[in-house]
């Protein structure tokens, strides 16, 4: 860690690292102290991840494209704010904080067809229900109901707009090669989805 500025400063370079290491890196230089840090990056999904992640720690965020990195500049505020992971952010529409956990695209064991229209069907209801989630949580297979083309995007589309996050595994999207399919929602990490499943009041895992 050096002074730059008056102010400890610190490179984290994340370059080559997967998932969700990029942010539990920055995680660490942030509760070191350092009031500047830039985190070095090698893809799009571990900018956005670590720059979401200070964010809502209530620091100031740049960032700028080099070559075939990003530097991620993290400026804290004087005053600290609270860790406010995933855990923390706001309830759901619903005032709760209930998350919806799909790890297939299907439903349930047996006929894969049945599954597929089983699914859509939980997410069209789910998007008319009274008691909105707070958070649907995709990976695994889950995630392809997020993808172009799916007959499910509309309905987590619906359910967005409602005020429900959508988070969807970056490691999964990577494995089936999807990421640039993605159709909607926010290409997530471990770190936030494991503290979405840790602050949910409630969950459903299908």
């Amino acid at each position: 860690m050096t002074e730059k500025g008056g102010a400890m400063a610190e490179t984290v370079d994340a370059r080559g690292l997967a998932c969700p290491a990029p942010v539990m890196r920055t995680r660490e230089a942030l509760r070191g102290g350092a009031e500047r840090i830039e985190v070095l990056v090698d893809n799009a999904t571990a900018r956005d991840n670590v720059s979401r992640f200070a964010a809502s720690q209530g620091c100031a965020v740049e960032v700028a494209e080099e070559g075939d990195c990003f530097r991620v500049v993290i400026s804290r505020a004087r005053a600290p704010a609270q860790e406010v992971t995933g855990s923390a952010a706001a309830c759901g529409p619903s005032g709760e904080r209930k998350v919806v956990v799909l790890s297939s695209d299907i439903m349930g064991r047996g006929d894969e067809e049945l599954g597929r229209v089983l699914i859509k069907a939980f997410l069209n209801t789910l998007a008319e229900s009274d008691v909105l989630p707070w958070r649907v949580v995709l990976f695994n297979r889950g995630v392809l109901l997020a993808v172009e083309g799916a007959e499910t995007v509309q309905a987590l589309a619906n359910l967005s707009s409602l005020g429900v996050e959508i988070l969807v595994c970056g490691t999964c999207l990577d494995f089936f090669g999807l990421k640039e399919k993605v159709a909607l929602g926010t290409v997530s990490n471990m770190y936030d989805i494991l503290g979405s499943m840790l602050a949910a009041s409630s969950s459903v895992t299908i």
